[in-house]
């Protein structure tokens, strides 16, 4: 049997299949149907995805975006009940919100731009279901402090977006060589077979599988647990990978724990053969230093 999943989804790997479903734990009168995750537990390869009834406790002739601002603050605290979450981490505030042409732009605080891949796509899909079902908005377009997130397939978001596409639709097999620790701390190279979907670059998918970490269980991530990228980008031989500032934060202090973080990045990448330098990023800028390992360092793929 077939699986399927919103189009929109596809650049991130997510395995959901069919459409995002409703559940009612209020009344639909004075409601708003607000989406939200089901843990991965409860929906047990079931739909992520579903919709709640919320009151938004609004005053009478409220407008649009009075609205609209409600429905995204109500995704942000979560359901009133039951076992939904929000898909946004906790913290992540409504900056602003203005709906123009029938498009409502959002832009939330900083901990937006630490969604990554999956988690990224999800929370877009639930803002983009919760605003596209009030009457006068089609699009939605999400920034955070301002910025548009590079991660994401797309900067608009159309109601129409929820289309159903086969996750049988491999575009293309590759293999490349993820880097992780070995019992004696060094690094060893672990062979993985990535699919690619429509919308999907390699190094974006072979980023996130790194960051998942290894299948071998005798193997360990080099990478600190909760580290994130914003987004890889390959262009004429040269990738570049833009980090938030929450995750160098998370890098070690010990100086060859931080070399092993940042090599095993590096060597994962020129796996891929299209890939010759490589540049890390931080708030636009590029960064000299990994912790206090020079990143030219690693700069180059490495002769021979």
């Amino acid at each position: 049997m077939k699986k399927w999943v919103p189009a929109v989804l596809l650049a991130c790997l997510l395995l959901l299949p069919s459409c995002a479903s409703q559940t009612e734990p209020g009344s639909p009168e004075g409601g708003v149907l607000i989406y939200y995750l089901a843990p991965e537990e409860a929906a047990r390869g079931g739909d992520r995805i579903q919709g709640s009834y919320e009151s938004l406790s609004l005053p009478e002739g409220a407008s649009l975006e009075e609205t609209a601002a409600a429905a995204v603050n109500r995704l942000l605290a979560g359901p009133s009940r039951g076992h939904l979450g929000s898909p946004l981490p906790r913290g992540v505030e409504l900056l602003s919100l203005q709906v123009r042409d029938r498009t409502a732009f959002v832009d939330l605080s900083g901990g937006f731009n630490q969604l990554y891949g999956v988690d990224l796509a999800l929370a877009d899909y639930c803002l983009t279901l919760t605003l596209t079902g009030l009457e006068g908005i089609g699009a939605v377009s999400v920034t955070s402090q301002g910025r548009a997130m590079g991660q994401q397939p797309r900067q608009v978001f159309y109601e129409r977006d929820v289309l159903l596409s086969s996750m049988d639709d491999v575009l293309q097999t590759v293999d490349v060589v993820l880097y992780f620790l070995d019992g004696q701390g060094n690094l060893a190279g672990e062979r993985c077979t990535l699919s690619l979907y429509e919308g999907q670059t390699l190094a974006e998918s072979l980023v996130a599988a790194l960051l998942k970490g290894p299948q071998d269980r005798e193997l360990t991530r080099a990478i600190p647990e909760g580290f994130a990228v914003n987004y890889v980008r390959v262009d004429s031989g040269i990738c570049y990978v833009s980090l938030p500032a929450a995750s160098l934060a998370l890098l070690p202090g010990d100086e060859e724990a931080q070399r092993m973080a940042l090599w095993s990045l590096a060597d994962s990448l020129y796996s891929i053969g299209a890939v010759e330098e490589l540049r890390l990023l931080a708030d636009g800028e590029e960064l000299e230093f990994f912790g206090l390992i020079p990143v030219e360092s690693v700069a180059v793929r490495p002769k021979g």
